[in-house]
């Protein structure tokens, strides 16, 4: 017992140690940048290139280190890497690229765990369990069982020294912005410690996990192209989550889907409508989408057309109860493009300014009034719009002294990107603006009492 607390603890120190390192390299590395700033007699272009070499450099040396030290900080990094209004482009470029793909654990210590969380063996809850894992993430691994009754199961466990180890990367974290906070007061970085605080430490609980996949199920349940798989309560606990074994294929699969002789637009479209009705009719919505946690399989009893299976619901977001109805305030003002009432609805939708003037949010919303023009007169969102959009706005956030953009319009805001990005996988073009006001004026008129509506009615 003590060697393994001995070594527990020198876990936690070269862990300390190689986060500090990392983020002094930087901190320094950053200075440095500065005081060449003020002395050098370079131009501006080559200012910004020099700038550029080194957060290139620092985004690969975070990289490193998170692929590395895996667990709390790879998830944490994960989450940076969506952060392109805190963050410039280069290291949003380097940490985007990070997989929620890692080495498996041995076979025993996840069999212990398991064990320890069932309180019996392995053998008397499970007629056959694979020890090898079909996924490795950064908290937790996943193995196809059998229950009793020969019924498949994926069973979600979670690594033994995660836990421990995500608080104490926290402590180490917080230390570390603090100590930047009192040498940099214009560079607060506490706000993003509080929501990287909030969100890990609940996808460590796998019953609040339980609990969020059954919320969004029961939204879907009058739908047969969405599905999300059952849990099995009576194994599941707050380290071991054991639900439904689903078999099908990546939602970005195009070929898999081909293959199958799925319609891609249907997909798409499928995808696109279980996400309005989350985010607009019920205000609580699957908040980590990426590919790995979406797939598709043809729907039962139905070849022809495919269902999309939702996965991993650690986090998921309840938005604000007046969220729907500023949000319309905020397309209308987008539409008829008065800058000024389109700044005083993101201030209603949670924005924050440091001197709470709306001039900075004025900015903004111009860029934003200016693409809407811009794709005025076209269909389909314009892929190269959205790139450009997706550059420029965070580039505008950072120069204005924007203090806070509420943390469920930057997940709303991977919820877009998603589906923006796999259109052009699947080669599918939708009407979004057209798909999204129905289930948005929905969602608003809900708050009336005695409406039940779950879809918008049919055009």
């Amino acid at each position: 017992m003590a060697r393994v607390q001995r070594r527990e603890a020198r876990q936690r120190l070269y862990r300390a140690s190689r986060i500090g390192t990392t983020f002094a390299r930087i901190y320094l590395g950053t200075k440095t940048q500065q005081f060449l700033d003020r002395a050098s007699i370079e131009s501006e272009a080559q200012k910004t290139k020099r700038w550029s070499r080194f957060h290139r450099r620092s985004g690969q040396q975070i990289y490193a280190a998170a692929t590395e030290l895996r667990g709390f900080i790879l998830k944490g990094c994960q989450f940076l890497g969506a952060r392109a209004d805190i963050l410039p482009p280069e290291y949003i470029q380097a940490l985007s690229t990070l997989q929620d793909q890692v080495p498996p654990h041995d076979f025993g210590e996840i069999r212990s765990q398991i064990e320890l969380e069932l309180r019996a063996p392995l053998e008397t809850v499970f007629r056959d369990f694979s020890k090898e894992s079909v996924a490795a993430a950064s908290l937790a691994q996943v193995h196809l069982a059998q229950l009793p009754n020969g019924e498949p199961v994926a069973v979600k466990v979670q690594y033994p020294e995660i836990e421990e180890l995500v608080h104490s990367d926290l402590a180490n974290l917080r230390a570390l912005f603090k100590a930047v906070g009192l040498l940099e007061r214009d560079f607060d970085l506490i706000p993003l410690m509080e929501e990287l605080g909030h969100h890990i430490p609940l996808e460590l609980d796998f019953v609040h996990e339980g609990i969020n996949a059954e919320k969004i199920s029961e939204f879907f349940k009058d739908r047969d192209d969405i599905h999300v798989p059952r849990i099995h309560w009576e194994t599941t606990s707050r380290r071991l989550l054991v639900s439904d074994y689903i078999s099908g294929m990546k939602i970005s699969d195009v070929e898999a889907i081909d293959r199958a002789g799925l319609d891609r637009s249907q997909i798409m479209q499928s995808l696109a409508e279980a996400y309005c009705e989350q985010i607009f009719v019920h205000g609580f919505f699957h908040a980590d989408p990426h590919p790995g946690n979406l797939m598709v399989r043809p729907i039962p009893g139905d070849k022809t057309r495919g269902q999309i299976v939702f996965l991993d619901f650690g986090l998921a977001k309840q938005l604000p109860p007046d969220f729907r109805k500023n949000f319309l305030g905020l397309v209308s003002s987008l539409i008829s493009g008065d800058s000024e009432a389109m700044s005083a609805n993101l201030l209603d939708l949670g924005f924050e300014t440091r001197d709470q003037s709306r001039d900075s949010l004025e900015k903004i919303s111009s860029a934003l009034i200016q693409l809407s023009r811009r794709l005025r007169h076209q269909t389909y969102l314009d892929p190269e719009a959205i790139k450009e959009a997706s550059q420029e706005l965070p580039r505008l956030i950072r120069e204005n002294p924007i203090v806070r953009i509420p943390e469920h319009l930057v997940l709303l805001a991977r919820v877009i990107a998603l589906l923006s990005g796999l259109g052009r996988t699947l080669s599918v073009k939708l009407d979004m603006l057209a798909l999204i006001l129905p289930y948005a004026a929905l969602g608003v008129s809900r708050t009336s009492p005695g409406n039940e509506t779950t879809r918008p009615p049919s055009e």
